[in-house]
């Protein structure tokens, strides 16, 4: 059994650094059954189909580059391409990390989505498109996804006031930028408004009891 010296413990099985400190834990290398489980990730459980989506998106960068290269007419259509590829994966991590969290998975998907379209916009002139219709649609979309979400999977109390504060939270938003005059196009606010004020009303409504309930728990009134 090899021993840690810094934490004083000894470790089981064939590990070659001691899972407190991560130092190299020293004594002989016997061979000894793992104490600790492997737990498969989702990167593990489906390694074959990143590796194959990995591929095809670096096929695909690599093709567009060479087809717009050859056919140059004075744009750089490619890089858009290969941003939209690069948002992909970005969307597709944080959704991955935070699977097992459908509200803050939701939450973190309208963050990532609005912050690279900004970006777009900002890179590609800023037309506004951004925040006039991508952060209200996504927020409406996300709140729409969420609604469904609540009633297949059946979410606790306890869940329903995140969801709850996070339905608020998607319509102050595009609710700001209408109140301080930035939107030249407000239909898409006024939808994802009109959406947060008919969800909000929907939860006090029908699970009003249940969220009061919670809450004095919560907070010992």
């Amino acid at each position: 059994m090899k021993v840690c010296e810094k934490c004083k413990v000894k470790v089981a099985g064939s590990r070659k650094y001691c899972p407190l400190c991560q130092g190299v834990l020293t004594g002989p290398d016997y061979e000894e059954e793992e104490i600790f489980p492997l737990v498969p990730t989702i990167y593990r459980q489906y390694s074959l189909f990143f590796r194959l989506l990995i591929f095809i998106s670096i096929v695909a960068a690599v093709v567009c580059v060479s087809v717009n290269i050859l056919t140059y007419r004075g744009v750089w259509w490619s890089f858009f391409v290969s941003a939209g590829i690069v948002c992909m994966w970005i969307i597709l991590a944080v959704s991955a990390r935070k699977r097992n969290n459908i509200p803050k998975n939701m939450m973190y998907q309208v963050a990532v989505v609005s912050i690279l379209a900004a970006v777009w916009d900002a890179l590609t002139g800023w037309r506004g498109w951004s925040v006039e219709y991508v952060l209200p649609l996504i927020c409406t979309a996300a709140m729409i996804a969420m609604a469904i979400l609540m009633k297949v999977i059946r979410l606790n109390v306890a869940d329903l006031i995140i969801y709850f504060c996070i339905n608020a939270l998607f319509g102050i938003a595009p609710l700001i930028l209408l109140l301080i005059g930035c939107l030249h196009v407000r239909y898409p606010a006024l939808i994802c408004v009109g959406c947060t004020v008919v969800s909000l009303s929907a939860i006090l409504l029908f699970q009003g009891e249940s969220l009061r309930a919670e809450l004095k728990r919560r907070l010992h009134l």
